[in-house]
């Protein structure tokens, strides 16, 4: 049993109310833009601790961030390391974070500098009535092709069911089932929490955020959702790791990721201190996982580039998986229009839906999308 407490309410004055761990690899050309966005806040000095995190980058990325060092003595630290990808920078930062608060920021990647400084007074209200929610959840910015904006908030269809600014019951939050908006860039988590489940991420491969979105909500009790656009996040950086190209190419790295994730699940699920709601929401997050892992596959994989051998390879690890922890879930087109279940067709006749239906679902889709950010992600 993990026993998770309160921090007791300490005096505000010179206590650094968030940290901000910045990861940076061969990151030069962006790495100043996101420290500027975050330095400029009026409150930086007196609340804001940055720590970058250089993992043995080959570029100046280390004598930028030492630069910036001497230049804000009192905000920015540099912890410099071998390479050993995103996780280790998370793992090297956390045991030497002061803040109260914690947050991931990804060095091509920035914050709205006006809204930073209404989060870290919203963090001293919070902190002056004694108040410590142990998960911020904020919306975020994605900036993509052509300066295209979209605001990622925690809704669907354009529902948002919680007030903003109140502290609400993470089960209240998590019983109405919506799994999809715990994204990296939305959550700020408080930092004796982590510390309290001893987190941490895997090293070695990317896409470990995954665990920075997931293991917390274990064990957290409480959230609260404030209605400021605080993150921006490049979703147009070539080379980036959600770059649909480059996901298809590291799914041996999104497989062993998942197997973690799934052991770390089994380890801690029947904790007797994991409310019902929490087991029941946490099983349809690893429902969703799965149901990812089987869409690049089966939907995202070109045609080009699919081999039924390595599909049957996976679907017989982590079948039988499933099947033992009585998963459900189908995969249907992202539209939902077209309610087709791409796996049961798969385990009857071991090969992809014909390329002309693929070609149709793709038009669908993309209307689809077309319609649901632009009347529901204003």
């Amino acid at each position: 049993m993990i026993e998770i407490t309160m921090s007791e309410n300490k005096e505000i004055k010179n206590e650094k109310l968030l940290s901000l761990i910045v990861p940076t690899y061969n990151m030069a050309a962006l790495l100043p833009r996101c420290l500027e966005s975050l330095v400029s806040a009026p409150s930086a000095a007196d609340y804001l601790e940055v720590v970058v995190v250089n993992d043995g980058s080959t570029d100046s990325s280390l004598a930028i961030a030492q630069t910036w060092q001497e230049k804000y003595p009192n905000i920015l630290q540099v912890i410099d390391k071998p390479n050993g990808n995103y996780g280790s920078t998370v793992n090297a930062a956390l045991p030497k974070v002061q803040g109260r608060y914690v947050k991931i920021v990804d060095s091509d990647d920035s914050m709205d500098t006006e809204v930073l400084e209404l989060f870290l007074q919203e963090l001293h209200r919070l902190t002056a009535q004694g108040e410590c929610p142990d998960i911020i959840h904020t919306p975020f910015v994605s900036i993509g092709p052509d300066n295209v904006l979209e605001v990622i908030r925690y809704n669907t269809m354009g529902k948002e069911p919680f007030d903003y600014g109140r502290i609400c019951s993470l089960d209240e939050v998590l019983q109405q089932g919506y799994i999809r908006f715990f994204l990296i860039h939305a959550l700020t988590y408080r930092t004796e929490l982590l510390r309290a489940i001893d987190y941490r991420q895997m090293e070695g491969i990317s896409y470990t955020d995954t665990e920075w979105s997931c293991y917390p909500t274990f064990w957290a009790k409480t959230i609260l959702f404030l209605n400021l656009k605080l993150y921006l996040y490049n979703a147009d950086r070539e080379g980036q790791t959600m770059n649909p190209k480059v996901l298809l190419r590291s799914i041996n790295q999104l497989t062993k990721l998942t197997d973690q994730m799934l052991a770390y699940y089994q380890q801690h699920i029947q904790d007797v201190t994991i409310s019902d709601v929490r087991r029941e929401w946490l099983k349809r997050y690893f429902e969703n996982r799965m149901r990812i892992l089987y869409k690049l596959y089966l939907l995202d994989m070109p045609r080009a580039d699919f081999k039924a051998e390595d599909m049957e390879a996976f679907d017989q690890h982590y079948w039988p998986i499933c099947q033992q922890m009585q998963f459900q879930f189908v995969l249907w087109p992202e539209n939902k229009v077209l309610r087709i279940d791409y796996i049961r067709y798969w385990h009857k006749h071991h090969k992809r839906w014909p390329a002309w239906f693929e070609c149709f679902n793709a038009l669908v889709d993309r209307l689809a999308r077309f319609v649901y950010v632009r009347v529901f992600r204003k």
